[in-house]
């Protein structure tokens, strides 16, 4: 027979799988460190294995360590579902949400659509971040929800994601600009960050090459419209954040590709909490299932 402890202990030992440290999971699972310590040496003692063993300045999962998170996390995180479900719904709205998003995503596409939501008494916290970063935060529990514009190489067995919206990308300059060709060599072009994350699917769908070195990077679609209409540079943003530019004459698309180049977008929480009524209600609200 399983015993709470021994539950309790099977959620730090894949807190620590998860999140890859012991000070991370602490953090996640609001516990001291000498706590998880103590929660992991007593699953080491019930399993008679290691489970992590030391790798450069951190902890890396066994073999054990892995086919014990193999076996354990599915029915964790169900379990944990379960019980969220059960909870009462007023203590649910009372309690905080922790929603991570890119910042040029977060009031168009989630925090207009949540006025409903907060009228009625959630608190949302949100933090600004890129997707790998707010991937890890999922699965540390230090987010309940996270708006993901890149789902490849993310671990999306351990996630419950729901299609938020597609991104159309289009390639703008300054009025008067001449069209954008492949072939022109010196053209400047500012982006997102040094890896051009707009530009690369841009570049890769419409010439198989890699954008230009930028000049300018600013993680703000807006800052980087206001630049490109002043002449620093040509750049890759979403059409939906400059189309009133575009409609206004203030920026002009400088290339138009053979298919739409587009991007899915995607809400995220981690299996197993999308069924917690203040997550529920969020997914239900900003991106209804068909």
């Amino acid at each position: 027979m399983v015993h709470r402890a021994e539950l309790a202990t099977l959620r730090t030992f894949l807190s620590i799988y998860r999140s890859g440290g012991v000070a991370k999971a602490a953090y996640g699972l609001g516990l001291s460190q000498p706590a998880v310590s103590l929660h992991l040496k007593n699953m080491e003692h019930l399993v008679g294995r290691p489970l992590f063993e030391r790798s450069g300045r951190g902890i890396a999962p066994t073999e054990v360590g892995h086919v014990l998170a193999a076996q354990v996390r599915a029915h964790l995180d169900a379990l944990e579902g379960v019980l969220g479900a059960y909870q009462a719904t007023a203590e649910e709205h009372a309690a905080p949400l922790f929603l991570g998003a890119p910042s040029d995503l977060l009031w168009p596409h989630i925090l207009q659509r949540l006025t409903p939501l907060v009228t009625e008494g959630l608190h949302v916290h949100c933090r600004i971040g890129f997707s790998p970063h707010l991937t890890e935060a999922l699965l540390d529990g230090q987010l309940d929800l996270a708006v993901l514009t890149k789902i490849e190489h993310a671990p999306t067995r351990q996630l419950h994601l729901r299609h938020l919206c597609e991104e159309e990308f289009v390639l703008i300059g300054g009025v008067g600009e001449r069209p954008y060709s492949h072939h022109d060599a010196g053209r400047r072009f500012i982006g997102y960050s040094g890896a051009m994350p707009m530009a690369r699917r841009y570049f890769r769908q419409c010439w198989g090459a890699p954008p230009p070195t930028p000049v300018l990077t600013v993680a703000d679609v807006r800052t980087l419209a206001a630049a490109a209409e002043a002449g620093t540079g040509l750049s890759v943003v979403p059409r939906y954040l400059v189309q009133s530019a575009l409609d206004a004459g203030q920026l002009a698309i400088l290339h138009t590709p053979q298919a739409p180049v587009v991007n899915s977008v995607h809400l995220a929480a981690r299996i197993g909490r999308e069924h917690l009524p203040r997550v529920r209600a969020v997914f239900d609200v900003v991106c209804p299932a068909a």
